[in-house]
């Protein structure tokens, strides 16, 4: 039985990544942040500060370009500052504010709803069967990028 487009697995997990993200921007948009800037917000505040540019970058799954952008930015608000690695003199390390911390703690607390109320009316048994498909999901793309990377490399 073949699907239709419409229905695709991929198709919906794109338009449901680019709702989510346009909700969570609507909500974010009083505090003057983004989705992007929020995450590297919260990845900070969860590791408690002294986090290199490439740990953001893989923990993100963004380029090294992109998170140097978006720390510009949080920076310049005051959020983050960068600080000299005293273990490698090349790099930085990365390290929240006090008023970002004061912030990423408001906006979780504003934001403590969003997930239930994206989730609302989704039986738990439904929600564990989606979060195990996308579980396999990732670890079928990463063996497939495995393999891909070594036929290349041949």
């Amino acid at each position: 039985m073949q699907r239709s487009c419409e229905n695709s697995i991929g198709r919906l997990l794109y338009l449901t990544t680019m709702a989510s993200r346009k909700y969570l921007d609507f909500r974010l948009r009083p505090y003057g942040l983004t989705t992007e800037q929020f995450q590297v917000l919260k990845r900070l505040y969860e590791h408690g500060g002294g986090v290199s540019q490439n740990q953001i970058a893989t923990g993100l799954a963004k380029s090294p370009a992109n998170i140097t952008r978006i720390l510009d930015r949080l920076e310049a608000k005051g959020l983050l500052e960068r600080r000299s690695n005293p273990e490698d003199r090349r790099s930085s390390l990365i390290f929240l504010t006090a008023e970002g911390t004061v912030l990423i703690d408001r906006v979780s607390a504003d934001l403590a709803d969003v997930e239930q109320r994206v989730l609302a009316d989704i039986p738990e048994n439904q929600l564990e069967a989606i979060r195990q498909g996308l579980l396999s999901m990732q670890k079928n793309i990463q063996k497939n990028l495995i393999e891909g990377e070594k036929y290349e490399g041949s």
